[in-house]
């Protein structure tokens, strides 16, 4: 398990520097990051996700079960997974939260995030469209984590 923490550490902290940081804020027509919190405009999103027919889903190579849980994501949403190594209209990522490494009391603390990315130019993620966040008990292992986060998200969109 050790392993697994260290490779997502290494691609949370790939994705930062692809995103050019995360001290400034950043903005545009999705999410605004300030403090390092995501603010995100979900009727914007929403508009993008009904006109998106295809999603690439991007995940750690040895993420198999992230990788699965993605690809069903995207079918009970009615889109397409984008065959790998094409661009779909939007893009798809599950990370891990960094761990504060200390936990005090029944409150939970943020585990993971699924970012949700407009296309780009060649095979670099767009715009961050959407970020959803699940907080939960931080010794839960990573597939059950990922398979709330996707719950939260699908009874989120179900709301809609």
């Amino acid at each position: 398990m050790p392993g697994l923490r260290f490779r997502c550490l290494v691609a949370v902290l790939a994705g930062l520097v692809t995103a050019n940081g995360t001290a400034r804020a950043q903005h545009g027509a999705g999410c605004t990051l300030e403090k390092q919190i995501y603010t995100c405009d979900w009727r914007a999103f929403v508009d993008q996700l009904h006109q998106a027919h295809s999603i690439s889903i991007e995940t750690q190579p040895m993420d198999r079960f992230t990788a699965r849980q993605l690809r069903e994501l995207v079918r009970k949403l009615g889109k397409i997974v984008a065959p790998k190594g094409q661009q779909g209209d939007l893009t798809f990522l599950i990370i891990p939260m960094q761990s504060t490494g200390v936990h005090i009391g029944p409150a939970g603390e943020a585990l993971a995030t699924l970012r949700i990315y407009a296309p780009s130019a060649g095979h670099a993620r767009g715009e961050l469209l959407w970020a959803e966040t699940y907080t939960g008990d931080p010794d839960w292992p990573w597939p059950a984590t990922v398979h709330a986060l996707i719950e939260q998200f699908r009874d989120r969109i179900r709301k809609d």
